[in-house]
């Protein structure tokens, strides 16, 4: 089996917010589809994001009660092929959608163990890049630390957010505190006027509107920026974007 490309949707796409029913419907197609699938000029699979036309198709799975075959992805070999309909077309913003509901373990699992990520902005640019299928964990790493987010702009709630301290509450987020992937550089200190500030920069160059959780999780990551620099980074590793993981690429413990 190979990789498929994974290739974002154009900017201009957009789809109406797919309900339980939506989600039901299209899942429907991946069984008894030989007809559908050899028939479309464009199907997909949301296990692998892979996205080719039905004459591509090479395996399929026989179904023993005789109904009509099951297609089975050419890139990835799983039985989540789809066809898409008028209000879902086969596009990166559905697949990512689906895998993240129907494989959500395996999307969890990923999310924990990655080591590295593309760059993304909102929830909306976070599937139609087809973040969920890209993030991996082929980068060597050494983990320093971890912590959990508190957005800015919801400091004026704290007491009604906080339990015990930690963990924190689901926040409700405004779009511009959504940021879904990447890895950051991570800088802690204080400022001239002797005020702490902790920094998460994207490689763009664009400040998260995030702090560590609580004043100890504050001092780890102010100890860690001192220790290592400009070469402390950070990942988020949940979809809630509560949770960073701390690291150093591997070659500078060396």
């Amino acid at each position: 089996m190979t990789n498929p490309n994974i290739l974002p949707d154009d900017t201009s796409l957009r789809i109406p917010p797919m309900g339980f029913d939506d989600e039901n419907e299209l899942n429907g197609q991946t069984a008894y589809n030989r007809t559908i699938v050899e028939g479309s000029a464009r199907c997909g699979c949301f296990h692998c994001g892979g996205i080719f036309a039905g004459n591509e198709v090479s395996q399929w799975l026989q179904e023993d009660d005789g109904e009509d075959d099951t297609a089975l992805c050419p890139y990835c070999g799983v039985d989540a092929v789809i066809v898409g309909n008028e209000r879902y077309p086969v596009c990166m913003m559905v697949l990512s959608g689906l895998y993240m509901h129907w494989f959500d373990q395996e999307y969890k699992q990923r999310l924990e163990e990655a080591t590295d990520m593309p760059t993304c902005g909102d929830y909306e640019d976070y599937l139609r890049k087809g973040i969920p299928f890209l993030t991996n964990h082929d980068r060597k790493i050494a983990v320093v630390g971890e912590i959990e987010l508190f957005p800015l702009s919801v400091y004026g709630r704290a007491e009604e957010l906080c339990n015990d301290g930690h963990p924190p509450q689901p926040v409700e987020y405004d779009d511009r505190d959504i940021y879904m992937g990447g890895v950051v550089t991570v800088h802690a200190g204080f400022d001239e006027h002797r005020y702490y500030y902790c920094d998460f920069i994207t490689g763009d160059g664009i400040k998260l509107p995030y702090d560590a959780w609580s004043g100890t999780q504050q001092g780890l990551v102010l100890n860690l920026s001192r220790q290592y620099s400009d070469a402390l980074r950070g990942i988020i590793t949940d979809a809630s974007m509560h949770h960073m993981r701390l690291f150093i690429d591997a070659a500078a413990e060396e």
